[in-house]
């Protein structure tokens, strides 16, 4: 079993696969909300509001005091350009965020109501960041 498809079990029953042509629309308007690197990393230095963060409760509290309105389902995208992206509640990829982290080496969990992304990097770092 792929780690896809390993995470998407993990997942469970609230997991959406979209289709390419969806998955496109969501990393549109992704990079409409954070500017990019040439390497494909969300250039923080152009973000004004994020924090490194080394655990979810670190996340959460971050949430909790920049966004107004935490919406409970997130977009799941991975720099691996053949997979798809994928929605599920926030709560269940924290759940299982090794699973999810796992299937490729950087993971970004956005969501466009509530303006906030989370990005795991490769290296071990990891920053959440509002609009």
């Amino acid at each position: 079993m792929s780690l896809f498809a390993e995470c998407i079990e993990a997942l469970g029953e609230d997991v959406h696969v979209f289709s390419d042509e969806k998955g496109k629309g969501v990393l549109d308007e992704f990079e409409s909300f954070f500017p990019f690197t040439d390497w494909g990393r969300i250039e923080w230095k152009k973000v004004s509001n994020h924090a490194e963060v080394n655990t979810v409760d670190e996340i959460i509290s971050f949430l909790r005091q920049n966004v107004d309105e935490i919406s409970s389902f997130v977009y799941v995208i991975w720099d691996e350009g053949t997979l798809p992206v994928i929605q599920s509640s926030l709560d269940k990829v924290f759940e299982v965020i090794d699973d999810v982290t796992a299937v490729s080496f950087d993971t970004w969990i956005f969501s466009p109501v509530s303006g906030y992304v989370i990005e795991v990097f490769h290296d071990g770092e990891v920053r959440v960041g509002s609009k």
